[in-house]
C-alpha cells in the first residue's frame, strides 16, 4: 500500500488539474445580462395614458423587450405579409439582440416566407435610440417596423420610420413613424413608439432526453477517494462493516458536431441530467457535483483494527441520445425548436470503488492459536507501524525435521555406534568361549571310546 501512495497522490493532482480545467471552460458559456429584460405582459393603454414607466419594477433593466401578443401576431401577418408581401418592392427591417447585444437586423420578407419564426417583441424607442443608434451606418436608408400607440384615438398601428431619423437623433417635433397600411397618416414620439426586435436566444436547451440502447464504456486511472479505519473492540472474531462518503465532479461532454447543423447556431447548451439543468459552454462540457457512499467489510479477529484506503475507478460512458431543442431566451423564457437524433454524450464518472485493507494495528492485542488447543495471548508487540507480523496457528512437522536441535543428534548417533561394538565384542568373545567349551568335551568323548 505505502509504495502506491506517490502513485494515488499523483492520480489525484491530475484529477485535480481536469477540474480546473473544467471549471476554465465553463466560464465560456453566457451569462444572463441583467441590464436586458423580457417582459410576456404587454402594458395596458390606461397604464400608458397614466405615463407609468415600463421600467419601474426593475430599475436594473436598461432595455425592456415585451413580446408581441397572439393578435399583434396575427396583425402583423396581415399587414405586413399580405398587405406589403414578399413581391413588394420596399423591403422594412427590424433588429435582432441577444443577450441585450445588438446582433444584426433581419427584414419583413424573412417572416413571411416562412424562413424563420422569431420571437418578436417591442422595445420602447429611446432605448433604442441610447444604446443601439450609435452602432448604425449613418448612411444607411432603411425603414424600420415600429407601432404608435395613439392615446387621443386609443388606438395602436403599425408604422415605419427612417434610419436616419435614428442616427441622426431627429427631435420629436420632425421625427415621424408612417402608418403601414395606407401611409396617409403618421405619429410623432409623444405616440409612445415602439421600436420591432428579433430575440435570439440565448443558449439550447436539450429536454427529454431518451438515451438508445448502444453505450460504450471504457476505464481510466485509479484516484484515493478517503481513507478511514475498520475496528472490532468486541471478544469475539466478526464480520465487521464500514462506509465512506464522498464527492466528485461528473463531467459532462455533449458532441457538438452531432448537435448543431444549418439551423443552429454555435451556442451554449443547457443539458437536462440526472434531475437538473447542467449549464455546458460552447464547446459542449460541463460537470455536477456528485455525492455518493461506498460500503465495505470484512471478517475480523478479536481486538484487532485495520486501515483501509478507499479507490475509485474512473470510466468513461459513451453514449447516444435523442431529445427535444427548446431555444432560451434568458428570464426562464423557452420555446421549442426542433428534434435531434443520435446525439453523442460521454459521461465521466466513477464507476465503482474498493477499499484496499493495510497492515493491522499492533498497539491492539493479537489472539494465536497453537496446535495443542492451548490459547495464549502476546503481550503488547512493540512494532513500527509498517512491520508486518503473522500468526502460528499449527505444528509444522516438516519445520521441525528439516531444522533438528544443534548437538545433539551427533552425539546420539556416535553413542549407539559405540554401544552397538561393545556388545557386538561381548557377544562374539561369549560365542568363542562357548566354543571352546564344546571342543574339549567333544575330545575327551573321542579319547574314551578309543
Amino acid at each position: 500500500m505505502h509504495s502506491n501512495g506517490s502513485l494515488l497522490s499523483l492520480h489525484t493532482r491530475y484529477f485535480a488539474c481536469v477540474l480546473l480545467l473544467l471549471c476554465c471552460t465553463a466560464v465560456n458559456a453566457y451569462e444572463e445580462n441583467d441590464k436586458f429584460c423580457i417582459r410576456t405582459q404587454p402594458m395596458l393603454l390606461a397604464d400608458i395614458e397614466k405615463h407609468i414607466n415600463p421600467i419601474d419594477d426593475d430599475p436594473n433593466c436598461k432595455v425592456l423587450a415585451t413580446t408581441l401578443t397572439t393578435k399583434e401576431k396575427d396583425s402583423f401577418t396581415e399587414t405586413m405579409c399580405k398587405d406589403h408581401g414578399t413581391s413588394y418592392k420596399d423591403t422594412y427591417y427590424y433588429f435582432k439582440l441577444r443577450n441585450g447585444e445588438l446582433r444584426g437586423r433581419g427584414s419583413h420578407k424573412d417572416i413571411c416566407n416562412g424562413v424563420k419564426n422569431p420571437l418578436l417583441a417591442w422595445v420602447p424607442y429611446n432605448m433604442v435610440l441610447e444604446h443601439f443608434a450609435q452602432e448604425l451606418n449613418p448612411k444607411e436608408q432603411l425603414s424600420y417596423i415600429g407601432k404608435a400607440t395613439d392615446m387621443e384615438r386609443a388606438k395602436t398601428e403599425l408604422c415605419h420610420f427612417s434610419h436616419t431619423d435614428l442616427v441622426t437623433n431627429i427631435t420629436s417635433d420632425l421625427f415621424a413613424c408612417i402608418v403601414m397600411i395606407f401611409e396617409d397618416n403618421f405619429y410623432g414620439q409623444d405616440a409612445n413608439i415602439n421600436v420591432l426586435v428579433e430575440i435570439e436566444p440565448l443558449m439550447y436547451e436539450l429536454r427529454n432526453i431518451t438515451y438508445l440502447p448502444w453505450v460504450n464504456v471504457s476505464t481510466s486511472y485509479k484516484t484515493l477517494l478517503d481513507r478511514t479505519t475498520l475496528q472490532n473492540p468486541n471478544s469475539e472474531a466478526k464480520q465487521i462493516y464500514g462506509s465512506v462518503k464522498y464527492g466528485y465532479v461528473e463531467k459532462v461532454h455533449v458532441n457538438v458536431s452531432t448537435i448543431y447543423n444549418k439551423n443552429l447556431d454555435n451556442l451554449p447548451l443547457l443539458f437536462e441530467h440526472a434531475g437538473a439543468v447542467l449549464e455546458l459552454n460552447d464547446l459542449g462540457v460541463g460537470g455536477v457535483d456528485v455525492t455518493s457512499k461506498t460500503y465495505f467489510g470484512r471478517y475480523m479477529d478479536a481486538r484487532t483494527s485495520v486501515k483501509v484506503e478507499v479507490i475509485g475507478q474512473w470510466a468513461e460512458h459513451h453514449q447516444q441520445f435523442n431529445a427535444d431543442v427548446y431555444d432560451y431566451y434568458a428570464y426562464g423564457i423557452k420555446r421549442y425548436r426542433n428534434e435531434i437524433h443520435r446525439g453523442e454524450v460521454t459521461f465521466t464518472r466513477i464507476e465503482s470503488a474498493e477499499p484496499v485493507y493495510e497492515t493491522p494495528d499492533s498497539t491492539l492485542l493479537t489472539a494465536i492459536t497453537l496446535h495443542s488447543g492451548e490459547e495464549k495471548k502476546f503481550e503488547r508487540l512493540e512494532m513500527a507501524e509498517t512491520e508486518n507480523f503473522t500468526k502460528t496457528t499449527d505444528w509444522d512437522i516438516d519445520y521441525y525435521n528439516s531444522h533438528p536441535y544443534p548437538g545433539f543428534y551427533p552425539w546420539f548417533v556416535a553413542g549407539s555406534i559405540a554401544v552397538a561394538v561393545v556388545l557386538l565384542a561381548v557377544v562374539f568373545n561369549m560365542v568363542r568361549i562357548w566354543s571352546k567349551k564344546e571342543e574339549k568335551k567333544l575330545y575327551k568323548l573321542a579319547a574314551s571310546t578309543a
